[in-house]
């Protein structure tokens, strides 16, 4: 005789989350429980049935296993540059961002119902998650390379509403799970049994023959440090002969000749500026003339000025 169906609903989905949260520290390294844990768990929400067969043990196992492979769809899809992840809308795709959603959801089927639509569980299976499970896999769609398919693993999709293949589903991801418990307590038990063995490795080295090889190595390593650290600030040190950058010596005899050069009006003012702009040198050959404290230095600078302005020689030719 066929088994009777078990769909949940909301409310059972919701409590269901809320009892394995406050029995979080019964959760093994793995993030599984206990048949005794889910027996419990079916037992507290037993009054939130509305149809279908009473939950029991099996069908919260098989739940919790269907909401952990939900969690690592929805956490690869929070990774995902070009989607705005809410536990509501989904990954919130818009009109923007739709083709790179059919990139990604042509590699990662188990996606798709979550374009516009969120997973109101996310927030609390986070908590019951182990730690090591994070998002690394970053979809990229203009890079030469495809990233690493979540989707190969055999996740399931989320549906709408409850319904009786709801359960079906989650009672075929229970088979693996169940898998990795046995696994995961096998390989503890061995774990005991090589703790328990006598060690049969040879003596380490003397402890002074150690502390002079690491004596040796930290003094070489401190040396080469040192050594780098001094060809940084040689190469940071500014010569005292450094000539100033282009930009600046530019800048510098622009306002030097704002200030300096009153006696032109302003369409002189203009050129001697072009010149400036279009000439690092006359920049240079003006600063060194405003420098010049010699006799007949400011006469010398504005008869150069004016060649540059293309004026008339404002002065008498300087004496042989």
């Amino acid at each position: 005789m066929p088994a009777t169906p078990k769909p949940w609903n909301a409310e059972e989905e919701a409590a269901f989350c809320d009892f394995l949260v406050e029995h979080k520290a019964e959760a093994g390294d793995n993030g599984t429980f206990k048949k005794t844990t889910y027996e419990k768990a079916a037992r507290a929400i037993s009054h939130l049935r509305t149809k279908g067969g009473a939950k029991d043990a099996s069908s919260c196992m098989n739940k919790w296993n269907s909401m952990r492979k939900t969690y690592r769809v929805v956490t690869a899809l929070m990774g995902v540059s070009g989607f705005a992840w809410d536990d509501t809308t989904g990954a919130s795709v818009g009109p923007e961002s739709a083709m790179v959603w059919d990139d990604y959801v042509a590699k990662h089927p188990a996606a798709k119902p979550f374009r516009n639509k969120g997973w109101v569980h996310r927030a609390k299976v986070a908590l019951l998650m182990p730690s090591s499970t994070s998002t690394t896999n970053v979809f990229h769609p203009l890079a030469s390379q495809s990233p690493p398919d979540t989707a190969q693993v055999d996740f399931d999709t989320p549906s709408p509403s409850p319904s009786p293949e709801n359960d079906a589903a989650d009672a075929a991801d229970a088979a693996d799970d169940s898998a990795d418990e046995e696994s995961s307590d096998t390989s503890s038990a061995a774990a005991r049994k090589r703790k328990r063995q006598p060690s049969t490795s040879q003596p380490p080295a003397s402890k002074r023959t150690r502390t002079s090889a690491g004596a040796s190595a930290l003094q070489a390593m401190v040396t080469s440090m040192d050594r780098f650290g001094d060809k940084i600030a040689g190469a940071l040190v500014t010569p005292d002969n450094a000539v100033d950058p282009a930009p600046l010596r530019r800048t510098n005899a622009v306002n030097a000749a704002r200030k300096k050069e009153r006696w032109l009006n302003r369409p002189q003012m203009v050129l001697l500026l072009k010149t400036f702009q279009s000439d690092i040198a006359a920049c240079d050959i003006y600063l060194s003339l405003l420098d010049d404290d010699g006799d007949n230095a400011d006469e010398l600078r504005m008869d150069w000025i004016a060649q540059q302005v293309n004026l008339p020689s404002l002065l008498t030719p300087l004496e042989a």
